[in-house]
């Protein structure tokens, strides 16, 4: 694509051609990749944070910068139903920046999660890069985008929204309220109730990083599916399209065949009950939102 604007998706569908993946030895196209080693399975993921277009040090600090590097990984193992075991990080920063801080919040973030940052790599850069990679032990069946069925019941973890509302505010920071301001800058992944969606047989999952509805589309092209929605839940604060389009949620969205028992797994792990919104349909045409056709909506690398 040398010489024009690059797109994500068709970039990643090149590098899958290329290197001729095998689905039955590896998951791939998912939120991260499992391989199997020595009669177990690893979970691998790998995401970066990049000064200016995931943050901006005006508002963020080092340590907060480490630890949502982190999460933003521990949420695609979190889709996965992959338990935490071990950070890298690569950092690239420039001389005066406090990288300790950033450690700090690197270190500290993965043991919340029951991880350990056991390597990586420091560099000189003009900008602030944190590159993290995430590895899980894969001890219940992987959650992957394209197991969804018709007639599974769509599920989000949580209310979406309100990073959405607080990357619009940034500027006027001190006037958000604490909830709204940790939604961006303090976002916590979903590992637990990933285990329980594995636990109630869920079929597909992915984390919500770049919007409902694009993200929706994504677990839906990869299982051939089409869907209705019936609702959409929106965090008090936030509006529609927040919701729908303004990605950073890092619930999860996951389709699962009985909606009783998700409900009893979530229960006896004392979570939050999860969102029914919407059914899998068999038509991959058939994508509506009360009825109207949703556009795949969101954050587009």
């Amino acid at each position: 694509m040398t010489g024009q604007e690059w797109d994500e998706l068709a970039l990643i569908a090149g590098i899958a051609q290329r290197a001729k993946w095998d689905p039955t030895k590896e998951v791939l196209g998912d939120d991260a990749a499992v391989m199997p080693v020595q009669g177990t399975s690893l979970t691998l993921c790998a995401d970066a944070l990049v000064q200016g277009i995931h943050f901006d040090l005006a508002y963020w600090t080092p340590a907060q910068i480490g630890a949502k590097a982190v999460t933003v990984n521990i949420s695609d193992l979190a889709a996965m139903a992959a338990a935490p075991l071990w950070i890298l990080s690569t950092i690239a920063a420039p001389k005066n920046f406090d990288v300790e801080a950033l450690l700090l919040g690197i270190e500290s973030r993965a043991q919340s999660y029951g991880a350990q940052l056991i390597g990586g790599d420091l560099t000189r850069s003009d900008n602030v890069v944190v590159s993290v990679t995430a590895i899980g032990a894969q001890l219940l069946p992987p959650l992957r985008r394209g197991g969804a069925h018709a007639g599974d019941t769509i599920f989000v973890t949580g209310p979406l929204g309100l990073a959405s509302v607080a990357l619009s505010h940034l500027s006027q920071a001190s006037h958000l309220d604490d909830r709204t301001r940790r939604a961006l800058l303090d976002p916590s992944a979903r590992i637990e109730e990933g285990f329980a969606a594995a636990r109630a047989g869920a079929n597909a999952a992915i984390d919500i990083s770049d919007g409902l509805a694009l993200d929706l589309h994504r677990l839906a092209n990869a299982s051939g599916v089409g869907f209705h929605l019936h609702t959409v839940p929106i965090a008090p604060g936030a509006g529609i399209a927040d919701a729908l389009g303004g990605g950073e949620d890092f619930e999860l969205l996951f389709t699962a065949p009985q909606p009783n028992l998700v409900y009893g797994e979530f229960a006896k792990a004392r979570l939050t009950r999860p969102l029914a919104i919407g059914t899998i349909v068999p038509n991959s045409a058939d994508r509506t939102l009360h009825d109207a056709p949703l556009d795949p909506m969101g954050y587009r690398h």
